[in-house]
């Protein structure tokens, strides 16, 4: 968002009219968290624009909860005269060290403090070795603000609720004047506003993409969440099965099962999503994806068949992987059965008034779990339908056939193929 545009703003918001310059700041910043601008760019733009207003700020910082499988939360850091210097992720999985535990934000976040200002004089004694770094690189006063989104969450990295941690540095002699104080007591909550504004949407799209897919989060996100919404598209069918799973369910303590089962779904899932296909379902120890077949050209239907197949050896192959590793440590393994179908289904909502599950529904996707049921009987770790082949056709040369085969609920054999 350039500087243009959003000087301009208060001539385009007739319910927001700025009189002097601190609201040309306030409505950039409603502007900038009502369309959506990043974060860090929010935050950078938000110190560029405090200087100019003659806020003498050497130095910001800030933290951003984040509800992801991945990431607790995200910080960045800004510079006078250097732009945005540190744009740091914080995994689940870090462990905080010593300085985490000595900081100021540690001891505001577990005595509930949202606010602390610590002076950075020469001669005076800090209470925080990072603010000592902070005098001793000329930097005269600091303080630091704190917010809680209201989420109602436990966020182990940072040791409290959903929030944003803010805290600004000054290198003017004297530290921040009365009038910049003023400034930010008014400018920093409506950036943290902006900030949260931000965040809550890019938090829904996370959790959507965690749990629904990446496609199918888009179009929720769109506005397609209406009951019986549907659109039929035509598609190959990948479902992906662990055999002995169930065995194993009842003889492994929970908390090691479910590191073993994840692991394995980890192996399956990454090549289906390297390539763009959608993963609709984790069914307990077994997955449903989807590569839809978008286009009635030949080259491409081949090309979207050789991607699925390339997948299943692909998906095979790492759970070979991971046995060998395991069995090195005597711990139990599963192998891996796969079936291959192609059809036409329904795609969208179903489900009741108030829970709905974006899905596909129709014959097809019950066919291709019952052709994975039959892999143990064919003596094969993949079996494809003679639709899939016929659709394929050179994509599946590797495949031979096993003859026709009933399926439960199905009136009619169907040929299966399996891979030698």
């Amino acid at each position: 968002m350039g500087i243009v545009d959003n000087v301009s703003f208060e001539n385009r918001c007739g319910h927001f009219r700025a009189d002097d310059e601190n609201g040309e700041l306030f409505a950039w910043l409603i502007d900038a968290g009502l369309t959506g601008t990043r974060v860090r760019d929010l935050f950078t733009e938000f110190c560029e624009r405090l200087n100019k207003r003659g806020v003498r700020l050497k130095r910001g910082n800030i933290a951003l909860s984040a509800i992801h499988p991945q990431v607790s939360a995200f910080m960045y850091t800004w510079r006078r005269g250097e732009g945005l210097v540190t744009n740091t992720n914080f995994l689940h999985s870090d462990i905080p060290g010593e300085g985490w535990f000595a900081s100021p934000f540690f001891f505001m976040l577990t005595n509930k403090i949202p606010f602390l200002h610590r002076p950075l004089t020469q001669g005076s004694e800090l209470d925080f070795p990072v603010l000592v770094e902070f005098r001793d690189e000329g930097m005269t006063d600091w303080f630091c603000q704190i917010f809680d989104f209201g989420w109602g969450f436990e966020n182990q990295s940072l040791e409290t609720s959903a929030g944003l941690i803010t805290s600004w540095a000054s290198d003017r002699p004297g530290g921040f004047t009365e009038e910049e104080f003023r400034i930010l007591s008014k400018a920093i909550p409506v950036f943290g506003l902006a900030a949260k504004g931000i965040a809550s949407f890019r938090t829904a799209r996370s959790m959507l993409e965690t749990y629904i897919g990446r496609d199918t989060a888009g179009k929720v996100l769109s506005g397609q969440v209406r009951r019986g919404s549907v659109d039929s598209i035509n598609a190959v069918l990948l479902y992906a099965d662990l055999k002995g799973f169930t065995t194993l369910s009842d003889t492994i303590e929970r908390v090691e099962l479910v590191e073993m089962l994840d692991s394995y779904l980890d192996h399956m899932a990454s090549p289906i999503e390297a390539v763009g296909g959608e993963i609709l379902k984790f069914m307990g120890d077994g997955i449903l994806a989807t590569f839809e077949l978008t286009t009635a050209d030949e080259r491409s239907v081949q090309e979207i068949c050789k991607t699925a197949l390339d997948v299943t050896e692909k998906m095979k192959e790492g759970v070979d992987r991971l046995n060998v590793k395991r069995r090195d440590i005597s711990k139990p393994t599963m192998e891996l059965d796969i079936a291959l179908h192609v059809g036409e289904v329904m795609y969208g909502n179903v489900g009741s008034e108030t829970r709905l599950d974006f899905t596909v529904i129709g014959p097809a996707v019950n066919e291709v779990s019952r052709i994975e049921a039959l892999c143990d009987d064919l003596g094969a770790n993949l079996v494809a339908s003679g639709d899939f082949v016929r659709t394929c056709a050179d994509a599946a040369a590797s495949l031979r056939s096993c003859g026709f085969h009933e399926l439960r609920g199905v009136r009619e054999p169907i040929e299966l193929f399996r891979r030698d």
